[in-house]
């Protein structure tokens, strides 16, 4: 039990600091650019540990090798696409000044890495949050509370475009402040909300109410 509960707190407490320091790293005096990468590795940091665990029965997939191997996906990803963005061609003036054929190769190659990007994010996101069901550590409900968050960080990606191809040019600045929330719950929901779930049910296996490693 003590390796659970220590395992969950931190894991909670690294999700809640990483939703904390995403939403507010643009206004921080010391924020912007550079600290982008701050949230990444915290929520990598996050995700492997409740992928492994202090112990097997901490580990929220039961360390089972697919669950296992999602979560480190989903953890890691996101530092494998930005290896790969210092090689790729920028769409800027230059390319477009030599010629349309370097600016078609660009535009290609970048297509390429999103839509890539987006099916490795997607699959491993759906396979982690269906192993975390499977393996029947966390109790009911909660055990389906990854696939809330997955399913409202999906709903954070898409309608902001969606809104705002819509409403065409002419949106303002109300259209523009909506597609800004939902992309934020969306975040907010992977972060600080699963962080705090984590957080109250390991105040939960302190006190000895929650059942531990149920199979599924």
């Amino acid at each position: 039990m003590q390796s659970v509960r220590k395992t969950w707190t931190l894991g909670g407490i690294g999700l809640v600091v990483c939703g904390v320091i995403g939403m507010l790293q643009y206004s921080l005096p010391f924020g912007g650019a550079a600290l982008t990468i701050v949230p990444d590795i915290v929520f990598a940091a996050a995700v492997l540990l409740f992928a492994i665990g202090l112990s097997a029965r901490a580990s929220v997939v039961a360390r089972r090798p697919l669950g296992v191997a999602a979560l480190v996906v989903v953890a890691l990803w996101p530092f494998v696409v930005r290896l790969a963005e210092q090689f790729l061609p920028s769409m800027d003036a230059e390319t477009f000044e030599a010629g349309m054929d370097a600016y078609r190769a660009a535009e290609g190659a970048l297509t390429t890495v999103f839509y890539v990007d987006l099916l490795v994010s997607f699959a491993a996101a759906l396979i982690a949050v269906v192993q975390i069901a499977r393996a029947g550590i966390l109790p009911q409900p909660w055990r389906w509370a990854p696939l809330w968050a997955m399913l409202a960080a999906v709903a954070g990606a898409v309608i902001p475009p969606l809104l705002l191809v819509a409403a065409g040019p002419q949106s303002g600045q109300a259209l523009l402040g909506v597609a800004t929330i939902v992309g934020s719950l969306g975040f907010l929901a992977k972060t600080l909300g699963l962080g705090i779930i984590a957080l109250v049910l390991a105040s939960r296996v302190r006190t000895g109410d929650m059942e531990i490693y149920r199979s599924a």
